[in-house]
């Protein structure tokens, strides 16, 4: 398959997790979906590592490391998107503010990191920025029974992973070598997040879980598909992507959760969200045009770069 069915197939992969929590929430709360999936994910990846002999860790402190990710891009990130969802807010608004994600990543990472930002970064994100307010300040105006908290937790999900991805790239350069690989790295995320989820799925939610196929069907895509198949799909195109090419896919995903939407449930699309997505795609053109990669970056791509932007 070339690279570009590969791009689009890890595009929609990457968009149907939202219609996959969606699909899933009216049979278990966010944090209780979200336990079940996770313990799932550490068993598989258990199984594998054992069936491998890859089940050790050179360290503790590359143990906490792996952790540290694993909390904000992975508990954080995915709660508050599933909590947005459960209290009513449409899937592909949530998947239009946390691709903002990304963008505020590039940006901040000139700060923060010491890369060089340019002035038409810096606009794009503030015209991104726009795109987003515009089509959140309607939909609160016009929404019934979604609280404000709902549009709120979707902006927290973009500041978790811009951390997990700031501070993952912080390792990369200065740590590259005392990491660990990625599959015991994805299985120690998955135990801390098991861990993190744990106590809010039973004490928030009692652990209440209604069985069903459309549920199974729902963990099964969440699990295999989202975690395992989107993640894969990500470290075999950067193989041949820059690190930058591959994170700015996923900008592609709002107009791909929205048409989703459309055809599963029958979601509405309005010329204001219409006009929204225009905006952000603009402002997110801009960031990208205003940066080069380097050429090593395309030589030489590093898988774990983005092991923590997991759907």
């Amino acid at each position: 398959m070339h690279l570009i069915g590969l791009e689009l197939l890890f595009v929609v992969l990457w968009s149907s997790g939202f219609i996959g929590a969606k699909y899933g929430l009216p049979y278990a709360g966010p944090f209780t979906l979200l336990f079940v999936r996770y313990v799932s994910v550490a068993v598989l990846l258990f199984i594998w590592l054992s069936y491998r002999r890859q089940l050790r860790f050179p360290s503790r402190a590359a143990i906490a490391r792996s952790a540290i990710i694993g909390l904000l891009a992975h508990a954080i990130w995915l709660s508050a998107v599933f909590g947005a969802i459960a209290l009513g807010v449409s899937p592909w608004i949530v998947a239009l503010i946390t691709a903002l994600q990304p963008m505020a990543t590039s940006v901040l990472s000139g700060p923060l990191l010491g890369e060089s930002i340019s002035p038409v970064q810096w606009w794009g994100l503030g015209i991104g920025l726009v795109g987003v307010v515009l089509v959140v300040v309607t939909k609160l105006d016009g929404a019934a029974g979604v609280s404000l908290v709902g549009y709120v937790l979707p902006f927290l999900a973009a500041a978790s992973m811009t951390l997990a991805t700031l501070y993952q790239r912080h390792l990369n350069r200065n740590q590259a070598g005392q990491n660990l690989s990625v599959i015991p790295s994805l299985f120690v995320q998955a135990v801390v997040s098991v861990i993190a989820l744990w106590p809010l799925a039973v004490l928030v939610e009692g652990l209440s879980i209604q069985w069903s196929g459309p549920l199974m069907l729902a963990l099964a895509w969440l699990t295999i598909v989202l975690s395992i198949g989107s993640y894969g799909l990500m470290l075999k195109l950067l193989e041949y992507r820059t690190a930058a090419r591959v994170s700015s896919l996923m900008y592609l995903s709002p107009p791909t959760t929205l048409l989703l939407g459309f055809l599963l449930f029958n979601d509405q699309i309005a010329w204001v969200d219409a006009a929204g997505l225009l905006i952000t795609a603009i402002g997110v053109a801009l960031v990208y045009r205003g940066g080069t990669d380097s050429a090593e970056d395309v030589c030489n791509p590093d898988p774990r770069k983005l092991r923590s932007m997991m759907p």
